[in-house]
């Protein structure tokens, strides 16, 4: 099966947070997936295309489709409690590229 040509390929952003609280990334992310198909539906949920990309101790990146990241963020608000435990989710910031970029978001302020 060929490659897709670049122009035909979905637009990914590195969206990166840090989990405030007791739980860790993988959970975290599957709460903001939950969030974004309870408060914008299924279908947005699935188009915004949420993966995992890396984790350090309570900093997190996650892929997104570059039009959904303000849908993102405004999901990750919504989430209050993971499990029986309360957290907060902060946003450190969004790169386009995953070399420099989620190195940078990985370390600032550590």
């Amino acid at each position: 099966m060929a490659n897709l040509l670049p122009t035909l390929r979905e637009k990914k952003r590195y969206l990166s947070f840090e989990v405030i609280g007791q739980a860790n990334c993988e959970s975290a992310v599957g709460a903001i997936k939950e969030s974004l198909a309870g408060v914008f539906g299924l279908l947005e949920a699935g188009n915004a295309v949420i993966t995992p990309v890396k984790s350090r101790g309570k900093r997190c990146i996650v892929s997104v489709n570059r039009k959904y990241v303000d849908k993102t963020k405004a999901s990750m608000i919504m989430v209050k409690k993971i499990g029986s435990s309360r957290i907060i989710l902060k946003s450190v910031g969004v790169t386009g590229g995953i070399t420099a970029g989620v190195s940078r978001h990985l370390n600032k302020g550590a």
